[in-house]
């Protein structure tokens, strides 16, 4: 079963609603050792808004340009459809949860997300046929998502995990 599969891809996004949800209430509830704000400082702030552009650059449009790169690949349009769909489903929650729940679900929203695309572009990488172009494009998509990955674990998370900040 691939990555791109319906069932997968349906399961993995009810998997992150709920995460996301039992964050959200728990955070809340003050029963998770996280906050309900990310306090970024001024310099995270700046750098994460270059973050958040290189993200759209890399992660959204170079990925709509290999999908019409491959426009004659059904395998291709299928799996950068699935991809592009993650993507779109992924800001859509970290809206909807930041703005209902706490402003900090977007740091286990994308940090699950970011894993999954990680995952969804092995698979990919596995089956596409990809012209020498095409696999610069994607090798760059590849490298952005693990640096995000990266971001997260060094500069999200523990920006929002309580428990680190109480022994400094």
């Amino acid at each position: 079963m691939t990555v791109d599969n319906g069932l997968v891809i349906t399961l993995f996004m009810l998997f992150a609603t709920s995460l996301a949800i039992g964050y959200g209430f728990g955070v809340k509830a003050q029963r998770l050792p996280f906050s309900a704000e990310i306090a970024f400082s001024e310099q995270q702030w700046s750098f994460l808004r270059w973050w958040v552009k290189l993200a759209l650059v890399t992660g959204v449009l170079l990925p709509i340009a290999l999908c019409f790169q491959g426009w004659k690949q059904p395998s291709s349009l299928t799996f950068w459809g699935s991809y592009l769909l993650v993507v779109a489903v992924q800001l859509v929650s970290e809206r909807i949860f930041s703005q209902w729940l706490v402003p900090s679900t977007v740091v286990p929203i994308g940090f699950c997300y970011t894993a999954f695309r990680l995952w969804q572009l092995l698979d990919g990488f596995t089956r596409l046929s990809l012209s020498p172009l095409a696999l610069v494009g994607f090798v760059c998509v590849v490298l952005f998502w693990m640096a995000n990955l990266v971001m997260l674990m060094t500069i999200a998370i523990p920006t929002v995990y309580k428990a680190q900040r109480l022994q400094e």
